[in-house]
């Protein structure tokens, strides 16, 4: 049983448990917004949602990709077999507390669902400390402020009169800020190797070249704009450091190879994502310099949009690359990503432009088009997943 192909690299379960989870996270939320049915909350349905999407979607994406690519920046051995098992039962049983988090305890719900990263962060900091790991420790400090959010959310949840008016949702925000951050670090790794690849798929010469200071750019103003949106969420100097990691993001984002290169659906995937971060930082600083916006403006452009099509992209670029395949997405990736676009458009514009259509174009409407997204992926990647290395190698 430990020795299944499913066990053998950290990105093979929890990819699949990710995808696969993605829909069911959003039935509790959109029944009862929907008035179809309800299941028994500790907290409002909104919260709830936020929580299993970023703290148990999400996670398990960044688990499995960090798990994944430690070994190669750390030279330190995979976690595989029955430790792999292990977290993977640990985060099944965070999704369960989490879903009985009405009769469970809150205390125990958060420290079950706390122990999954934490035994991330344990396993992954000696190797990022490591010599052969040290440049990558930027993505060590950036799981541990990932964590951080994490507890305050419980801590919000359990003791508001510790956190000084701060409530859940506001967490959730700063925890999105804080994956944006992630996406942006790890950008840099994968969009070099992408990149290259499809130059070299159209014969295009050299590899182009992608400059380090503005990489560094990106990511301060990301930083700053993460400290500014949860110490003031909302206050004008906090739009304008939101305009101003827009302007950061897009001026890395020219120096990505555009034209021909964008055919290849990997490169897209990856692109797609930082200009929908590129428009919700936008959107979020426009909101907080006027007041006919509503507050909430943005937010789901850089989740469901930057986020989303971030977890995507990584998804279908790792589950290639790890299981000895040459990297040329499936068909069903196309529509994969249409439905994703979908999804986010709606999100984000519905709420704003046709408020009167909310319930069923901005939350029914996307919650089909996010479960295709994710249907079609384990129809394309399921088999991949649980195999086998296509090039006979270990893992």
């Amino acid at each position: 049983m430990f020795n299944h192909p499913w066990l053998a690299y950290g990105f093979r379960p929890f990819f699949l448990l990710g995808a696969l989870y993605a829909p069911l996270a959003l039935l509790p939320w959109v029944g009862a917004l929907l008035q179809q049915f309800t299941l028994p909350m500790a907290l409002p349905p909104l919260a709830w949602h936020g929580h299993e999407m970023l703290f148990g979607f999400a996670s398990a994406a960044l688990v499995g990709f960090l798990l994944t690519s430690v070994p190669s920046w750390a030279n330190v051995p995979p976690v595989a077999g029955k430790p792999l098992a292990a977290l993977v039962a640990l985060w099944l049983s965070g999704r369960l507390v989490f879903w009985l988090s009405a009769i469970v305890p809150g205390p125990l719900v958060a420290l079950v669902n706390l122990a999954f990263p934490l035994a991330l962060l344990f396993w992954a900091l000696p190797g990022l400390w490591s010599q052969a790991g040290r440049r990558h420790l930027s993505i060590g400090a950036a799981l541990a402020a990932f964590i951080l959010a994490q507890a305050l959310f419980y801590i919000t949840w359990l003791s508001p009169e510790w956190v000084w008016g701060l409530t859940p949702v506001e967490v959730l925000n700063a925890t999105v800020n804080i994956l944006l951050v992630l996406i942006a670090l790890t950008a840099s790794r994968i969009v070099r190797v992408v990149a290259m690849e499809a130059r070299k798929h159209l014969g295009l010469a050299g590899p182009g070249r992608l400059t380090p200071a503005r990489e560094h750019l990106a990511v301060a103003a990301l930083i700053l704009f993460v400290v500014a949106d949860l110490l003031a969420p909302g206050h004008p100097v906090t739009g304008w450091i939101a305009l101003a990691a827009a302007a950061a993001q897009a001026d890395r984002l020219s120096e990505w190879p555009w034209g021909r290169a964008m055919s290849r659906l990997y490169l897209l995937l990856l692109t797609v994502a930082y200009v929908w971060m590129v428009v919700g930082l936008v959107l979020v600083g426009i909101t907080a310099l006027i007041d006919s916006l509503p507050g909430y403006t943005g937010r789901h452009a850089l989740s469901a949009g930057a986020a989303g099509t971030a977890i995507l992209a990584v998804f279908c670029i790792a589950g290639l690359r790890h299981t000895g395949r040459a990297l040329l997405l499936p068909k069903l990736i196309w529509p994969a990503l249409l439905a994703l676009v979908t999804t986010a458009t709606l999100r984000t514009f519905i709420p704003v432009v046709l408020p009167e259509y909310y319930l069923l174009a901005g939350v029914g409407l996307p919650f089909v088009f996010w479960l295709i997204t994710y249907v079609l992926y384990v129809f394309a990647y399921g088999r991949f997943l649980l195999s086998s290395r296509a090039d006979g190698l270990p893992g």
